[in-house]
């Protein structure tokens, strides 16, 4: 997402130094979702609460931010993609805890009741996962993947997204090598991803750019990416790998240093609202097509939601993820 929306009093992101001065909102919100501007703007019309939207770009330039503004954060909540990012985040202590009790006010479904971290350093909002985009003009259906290994008959015009760039990359990569193994996974990439032009893209929509209108055939992508160019008429389909696709949350998380929990608790009590899980859905963009995880909220029309899913285990992604984003960046990435 490239959009940044400002509500309230505007937070420069041209000072991105950590003497920044503190916001004059009720709330500061850092994200890299496309819905989180619609969002923070109905929260703001029911409440009268202001919010500072602040997107840096790409879930690795927000978690950039942070990283920058060290022990001078100037967030009070983060909303991403991926659990294991979220968890490193609250074993550093950049996060807090969420409050147990506001994890017993979501009518969660058991797939969202399966997504809350023990940590809770994180409340889980909806969910995707990463899945194979085919272009079904340039893949015949008797040549159609069926799994990760299927891919290395593609190499050379396999798109990609960077891990180090996007979260749902690192998510899709950390469960990549949990489902195959490191060193076989890493064996099968080498492989697969030949082409370093394609490898390394910064985004989902990238990525969709590339399997569309460019060299690629098929790409690994988040799989709201993909439904979004569906609902737009596009010739890509999404394939569920035989080996199983690691769940994706979207996460919000509240800075350790936060100094306004009570309105932190509404946004989330909010977001997690039947009008808040609407204003979720208010776009055609990729993250406007996300799994609801809340009990009586339906997908978006033609979202794919019978989906046989694998969790991270998120200690062992996050403990790796230094090492594993620098191996991708060594090898795929030009």
């Amino acid at each position: 997402m490239n959009i940044r929306t400002t509500l309230g009093l505007a937070l420069s992101l041209t000072a991105l130094s950590v003497s920044a001065p503190a916001s004059a909102a009720d709330l500061v919100l850092y994200d890299a979702l496309d819905f989180a501007g619609p969002v923070a703007k109905a929260f703001q019309a029911k409440t009268g609460l202001t919010v500072d939207v602040v997107e840096p770009g790409s879930t690795g330039e927000t978690l950039g931010k942070i990283a920058a503004e060290g022990n001078n954060p100037q967030f009070d909540i983060v909303w991403l993609d991926g659990s294991a990012v979220m968890e490193r985040m609250a074993a550093d202590h950049v996060l807090q805890p969420i409050p147990a009790d506001e994890f017993d006010k979501v009518a969660f479904t058991d797939l969202g009741k399966s997504l809350v971290p023990q940590s809770h350093a994180f409340l889980p909002t909806g969910t995707s996962t990463t899945a194979i985009e085919v272009n079904t003009k340039k893949v015949q259906a008797d040549k159609m993947p069926k799994s990760w290994a299927d891919l290395e008959a593609f190499a050379g015009s396999v798109a990609a997204k960077d891990p180090n760039l996007s979260g749902p990359a690192y998510q899709w990569l950390a469960g990549f090598f949990q489902t195959n193994g490191v060193d076989a996974g890493k064996a099968l990439l080498g492989k697969t991803l030949t082409n370093k032009s394609l490898s390394g893209l910064s985004s989902g929509g990238k990525v969709n750019k590339a399997v569309l209108t460019g060299d690629a055939a098929v790409g690994i992508n988040q799989d709201s990416a993909i439904f979004s160019k569906i609902a737009a008429g596009e010739p890509v389909i999404a394939v569920y790998p035989s080996e199983g696709s690691v769940s994706l949350p979207q996460g919000l998380g509240i800075s350790a240093k936060s100094e306004h929990m009570d309105v932190a608790r509404k946004f989330i009590e909010f977001v997690t609202s039947a009008d808040g899980q609407a204003a979720m859905q208010n776009g055609d963009d990729t993250d406007f097509f996300f799994i609801p995880i809340v009990k009586g909220v339906k997908a978006k029309p033609g979202r794919e939601t019978n989906i046989s899913y694998t969790h991270l285990d998120d200690a062992t992604a996050s403990a790796h993820e230094g090492e594993w984003k620098q191996w991708y960046k060594d090898n795929f990435v030009q």
